[in-house]
């Protein structure tokens, strides 16, 4: 009698303790494009972006990088933020709360012929040492670079890419990135995550952006 009795305090105590995790509400939003069939996941607290302002934003940023309409036409993008007061002049900028940015690009001819591992680092920022090198002698002004982490990523399917974390000074504190670039086996498309924020958030925030950033998931099409 006593072993039954314990089995249904057990049983309560489950059912309870499952009726709670549901009223608590999900962990994670589940950010997608079908179309492409790539996602990802964000605290359901970050805020989506107003599409119409981040394609202006993104034109702007982007300018003549390859991540940009110099390297093909972008087909699908999204930026969500985490800040309580969610801004599209927080992406591509100083950030105090993390800021999450991505697309999918259609190659041109000329960023395919390209598309290497240096390439995909550089996409944004100049990383390897060679495009720090074509800054500096060029005027460019950027500093306080320090590389956190660089790994090669094949995911199935022919899958390539890179993830990149490394910081630059963009104001009074270091800016943190943690980019991932992935193209499909045919390179005509180009996929893109970045989570920033400056180095104390990164820092408070790094297991939310972990999660973000291990969630990417991209199947080409």
């Amino acid at each position: 009698m006593r072993l039954r009795h314990a089995y249904r305090v057990a049983a309560v105590v489950v059912a309870a303790g499952l009726s709670a995790a549901a009223c608590s509400g999900p962990s994670y939003n589940y950010i997608s494009d079908s179309a492409d069939h790539l996602y990802f996941k964000v605290p359901p607290t970050w805020t989506t972006l107003s599409q119409t302002t981040l394609q202006a934003a993104q034109a702007q940023a982007l300018g003549a990088s390859p991540a940009g309409p110099a390297g093909g036409q972008i087909i699908w993008s999204t930026a969500i933020d985490a800040s309580p007061q969610p801004s599209v002049a927080h992406v591509f900028s100083i950030a105090s709360q993390p800021v999450v940015y991505a697309s999918v690009q259609e190659l041109n001819s000329s960023a395919r012929a390209g598309m290497s591992f240096d390439a995909m680092r550089n996409l944004l920022l100049p990383v390897t040492s060679a495009a720090r090198q074509a800054v500096q002698k060029s005027g460019g002004s950027l500093s306080g670079f320090h590389s956190i982490a660089d790994e090669v990523l094949t995911p199935p399917g022919g899958m390539r890419g890179i993830n990149e974390v490394f910081q630059y000074n963009l104001g009074a504190t270091p800016e943190v990135f943690d980019q991932t670039v992935l193209t499909n086996s045919e390179t005509t498309k180009l996929y893109l995550l970045l989570v920033q924020c400056d180095e104390a958030c990164f820092a408070s925030h790094a297991r939310q952006i972990a999660a973000v950033v291990r969630s990417f998931t991209v199947q080409g099409s």
